[in-house]
């Protein structure tokens, strides 16, 4: 005799009474005969499939003893090769019998059409295979298991009510690198995450809060984070809060803003008309001072600025028309003696760069790694350049000064 829930291999006849899933931890209705212990539904592991079952010989008397079962889950009515299999030795009392089916974890069920298959161990699989419908596809939701699809269709989650959590995600561990929500892509034009809010008035795209580090964080090869709105902010902080980046910023300050050390000085400064300025000794020859006045934020969105790197482009007339001594100072109070100061940089190395042998140019660099944190209190910069002329002809030109902020 054979039905859609009756199994015959040999003298044993299995029907299966139910498969019940979905949540760890449920507890089976069971009557006084229902066997208990270790092979009761109490043993069933977190994740498993709970399988109830009745065993009976080919007359159908009930039997009682030990028996090794095997379970096995497919997509096929027939043949095939199991999704996931799992032995257990199960003891039966008055024909009645409580197992799970283990290992049918991480994309294995994810809500398709299956088929439950019992066998005696040493017999044949028992014929033929109960179908399943979409019932046990929640174990796809058990924790670290992924959640993908083929379809065309996305994964939607959806609020019914007017207000509410559409997805949440908590990460419960206070150790290690945890995440409350992850999402990747590796296509060049996808994002990692996306979320949009269509109201046309206001609203809230992405929403970070943290009591104590980043509210949001990002980091990336490419674009970290990227905020667009059609009439609202983009990236906004509230508060206290504030939007932090490691990335670098630079500031250029045009030549056409150097002035003489000194009113009384009879140096000559001629702007150009890209943004350069033409130094010349005037009526002596000799050093001259000109000074760079720099004005930059000393905090960015709240976040303190150091001035990691100095670049100036500059040319000299001849060998004998360079610069002899670049010096940047750092404010911290008003006066003129040393204790209203911090020195960046003061480097007395005499620097060559012809305009015959380098017709747009040359670039010093200085990198800049003392007192060259900027804060609230102090962010004045003052930058004296050093040039040396050999004669009354000639001239040194600076392009323009370029500074690099970086941020912790």
């Amino acid at each position: 005799m054979k039905t859609s829930k009756l199994f015959v291999v040999s003298s044993i006849v299995v029907t299966v009474v139910s498969m019940l899933t979905l949540t760890v931890g449920l507890t089976l209705a069971q009557g006084s005969d229902q066997p208990q212990g270790p092979t009761g539904t109490t043993a069933v592991v977190p994740g498993a499939i709970p399988v109830q079952g009745r065993l009976t010989d080919a007359g159908g008397a009930p039997l009682n003893g030990t028996y090794n079962l095997t379970f096995r889950l497919y997509d096929v009515e027939t043949g095939g090769i199991a999704l996931c299999t799992d032995t257990n030795s199960v003891t039966v009392q008055n024909g009645l019998f409580s197992s799970w089916i283990d290992y049918c974890y991480n994309g294995v069920l994810w809500g398709q059409k299956i088929w439950f298959s019992v066998q005696v161990v040493g017999d044949p699989e028992m014929t033929p295979r109960q179908v399943i419908y979409p019932v046990p596809y929640a174990l796809g939701l058990v924790p670290g298991v992924v959640i993908s699809a083929s379809h065309a269709s996305p994964f939607s989650v959806k609020t019914t009510s007017s207000s509410g959590t559409a997805l949440e995600g908590i990460a419960s561990s206070s150790t290690g690198t945890t995440y409350g929500v992850y999402g990747a892509t590796s296509s060049a034009s996808g994002y990692g995450g996306y979320f949009y809010n269509n109201s046309p008035s206001s609203g809230v795209g992405v929403s970070g809060i943290s009591l104590g580090g980043p509210g949001v964080y990002a980091g990336s090869w490419g674009t970290a984070l990227r905020a667009t709105s059609a009439t609202g902010v983009a990236i906004a902080a509230e508060g206290t809060g504030r939007i932090t980046s490691t990335a670098k910023s630079y500031i250029w300050i045009s030549g056409n803003d150097l002035r003489p050390y000194h009113q009384s000085d009879t140096t000559i400064i001629d702007a150009d008309v890209v943004g350069g300025a033409k130094i010349s000794p005037g009526a002596t020859v000799g050093p001259k001072n000109v000074m760079l006045p720099v004005t930059i934020p000393a905090e960015l969105y709240g976040q303190e600025v150091r001035v990691s790197d100095l670049d100036i482009d500059w040319v000299g007339s001849t060998d004998f028309d360079g610069i002899s001594a670049v010096l940047l100072r750092r404010q911290t109070g008003v006066c003129e003696t040393a204790s209203c100061y911090a020195s960046i940089l003061h480097d007395d190395t005499d620097q060559v760069c012809t305009v015959s042998a380098h017709a747009t140019g040359c670039r010093l660099h200085f990198d800049l790694t003392a007192n060259n944190t900027l804060s609230a209190d102090s962010g004045v910069l003052y930058l004296t350049i050093a040039v040396n002329f050999g004669g009354g002809t000639g001239w040194v030109e600076i392009g323009g000064v370029r500074l690099t902020l970086e941020h912790d």
